[in-house]
């Protein structure tokens, strides 16, 4: 009988050590890259694949914000530059210029940017919604701002990136 109790005490404390413990914070994972010396970050779900520049071609009558359109292994990607479409100068291509590849509305689409940073998770605790002042015009593609360490970053939905402004 003795036995039989410690058994069941010890099926009790499994049962109290299981029990849910405080809410575990959720947490994005994102990709960071840089605009000028600015951090900007976006789901790594969204992400398809980050490439190294290649030749790219300008559209005729396309769009300042369209940098034109390159080859990704036979298929006809459009970039998009995302500096003029925030209302950023253009930069020039450097060795550090990358093309953030990712779907949006079921298209494949390419983000120039000027560097890619890195990978990270955050809490969602550290993301607050971007203030109403800043969510105008070009900029309503940012849709919130995360605390990382001193740095804030400015998360972009990049569908929103295509429509801004329209």
């Amino acid at each position: 009988m003795k036995r039989a109790e410690g058994v069941l005490e010890f099926t009790d404390r499994l049962q109290v050590a299981a029990a849910p413990a405080a809410a575990v914070e959720r947490e994005l994972h994102l990709l960071i890259f840089a605009l000028g010396p600015e951090p900007y970050a976006v789901p790594v779900a969204m992400v398809r694949e980050v490439v190294r520049v290649a030749d790219i071609t300008r559209v005729p009558d396309a769009p300042l914000h369209i940098r034109g359109v390159m080859n990704l292994r036979g298929r006809v990607l459009p970039v998009v530059e995302l500096r003029t479409r925030l209302g950023l100068e253009a930069a020039a291509l450097t060795p550090a210029s990358r093309v953030v590849v990712a779907e949006v509305r079921g298209r494949i689409v390419g983000y120039l940017v000027d560097r890619v940073v890195q990978i990270t998770r955050l809490g969602e605790g550290s993301v607050l919604d971007a203030p109403e002042e800043v969510r105008t015009g070009s900029a309503d593609a940012i849709t919130a701002v995360a605390r990382r360490g001193d740095q804030l970053l400015r998360l972009l939905a990049l569908e929103r990136v295509l429509t801004a402004g329209d």
